[in-house]
Order: structure tokens, then sequence, then C-alpha cells
């Protein structure tokens, strides 16, 4: 492993608003054995806002997709965890994907309900912002429900722009440029 790899590889440590530090690092292939553990820790509510439909368990399937974006070039994930006596627990995720715009990606942000409501999403957001122009992206996007107020706040906060998707205004679509 080169030294570039390395130092993108290290888990930079951040602080919540309370003072809990968060470790933020590129999500493993063996952090998905824990994959229904942390899909445990969201409630009902908290997995129709990310998933945008009821979703009661973790598919096949959806791990499938995780381990596909894992092996994309343009693509990544980072997740947040914090330690936990000797064992790391993961908190959140932050996950950019290409778009069909070889310059824009996507992003998604998930949250265990635990740790919702304490500034994670902002350094998952900005975590995202940071993934996407290192891939070098030039613009971040993302599908939001209108409902999820608390996700909209976190983008106009970090200058996202926001507008109603005219296809389906139950979606707001968030956006901001990136410049490298």
């Amino acid at each position: 492993m080169n030294l570039f790899q390395r130092i993108r590889d290290h888990a930079r440590s951040a602080r919540l608003p309370d003072g809990t530090r968060v470790f933020l690092r590129p999500l493993r292939a063996a952090d998905l054995k824990h994959a229904q553990e942390y899909f445990s820790g969201f409630s009902e509510e908290s997995k129709y806002l990310r998933f945008m439909t009821p979703t009661p368990t973790l598919t096949p399937e959806t791990l499938k997709l995780v381990v596909e974006v894992l092996q994309e070039a343009r693509a990544g994930i980072s997740v947040a965890i914090v330690d936990h006596g000797q064992d790391e627990v993961m908190i959140g995720g932050a996950r950019i994907v290409p778009t069909d715009r070889r310059v824009c990606c996507e992003f998604a942000l998930s949250i265990v309900d635990e740790w919702q409501g304490r500034g994670l999403g902002t350094i998952l957001m900005r975590e995202a912002v940071r993934l996407a122009r290192a891939l070098g992206y030039h613009r971040i996007e993302g599908s939001v429900l209108s409902v999820n107020t608390k996700m909209l706040r976190v983008a106009q906060r970090l200058k996202f722009h926001l507008h109603v998707d005219p296809q389906d205004p139950s979606v707001t679509i968030v956006s901001r440029t990136i410049l490298p």
C-alpha cells in the first residue's frame, strides 16, 4: 500500500457540538457483517426517510448494491464510528455514487436514531462533499423527502440549493457546486 493510499484511508476525527469524538473512515468489506445490527438502529420512520419507501429489512439485494459501490472507481462510502470499549460502533454513513452526468454525483446519508440531532448529519454531509471533491466531481446532489426537514436544514446550512422535484413534489432535490 502506497503512502497516498494510507493517507486517504486514515481515519480522521471530528467533534460533535457536545464534544463527543467520532471517527470517519472508508467502509470496509468486513463492516458488512455488522450491517443488520447497524440497520436495527433505525426506526421505521428513519428507514422510510432514508429509503423513501417502507423498508422493514435490509435485503441481500441492498447489501449487494453496497458491495458494488465499494468496487466502483468513482464512488465512495465513509462511515462514522465511535469507540465503544475495544470495539468500534458504526453510527452513520455517507455514500456518493456517479450519475449519468460525468461531473455530478449523488449522495445519501444514514444515521442511527440514537445519534440523530447531535450534529452528525452536518459532519457526514461535509464528508460527502469531501469524497466527491477527492473523486473529481464538480456537482453533488441528492433526493430528500420533502417531509425530512432535519436533512433539508442541514443541506441549507451547508449552502446546498433546494428545489422541489417537478416530477414528484414529495421529493426535494438538494444540490451544490463543488470546486476542486
